[in-house]
């Protein structure tokens, strides 16, 4: 499903589930873009509308369902969820080490399934 705009996803979807993923690791090698956490939802196949938002070295996913928020739970390994009056669930993570390495592991395996070896990129010329 589509990615959204984090302000019209709010509008449009009350009490969603959130993912807030800290990356204040003292690695700046941990640090992941927006991009990488799209790709991520992307490929872990979403099913709902979901919304990314960067805040300083915070990451907000929310979804509009718990199945795809537990996806990402899942590959993320939350060390806290709760509920509140905002959100259906808040989960807390952070990238470390292994969190990192379970997310690049994720992102090469799907990658390598989408395509072929035999297919070879093309490459745009300017």
């Amino acid at each position: 499903m589509p990615s959204m705009d984090w302000e019209d996803f709010q509008h449009d979807h009350h009490r969603p589930h959130v993912l807030i993923v800290s990356m204040e690791a003292k690695k700046p090698r941990h640090a992941l873009a927006k991009a990488d956490f799209d790709r991520l939802v992307s490929r872990l196949g979403a099913i709902g509308n979901y919304a990314i938002k960067k805040e300083g070295t915070t990451i907000h996913i929310a979804f509009e369902g718990d199945a795809d928020a537990n996806r990402l739970a899942a590959v993320l390994r939350p060390k806290q969820t709760t509920r509140e009056s905002e959100w259906a669930s808040k989960s807390l993570a952070s990238i470390d080490d292994a969190a990192h390495r379970r997310i690049s592991a994720f992102l090469k395996r799907r990658s390598e399934i989408s395509a072929p070896k035999w297919i070879k990129p093309r490459l745009t010329r300017r």
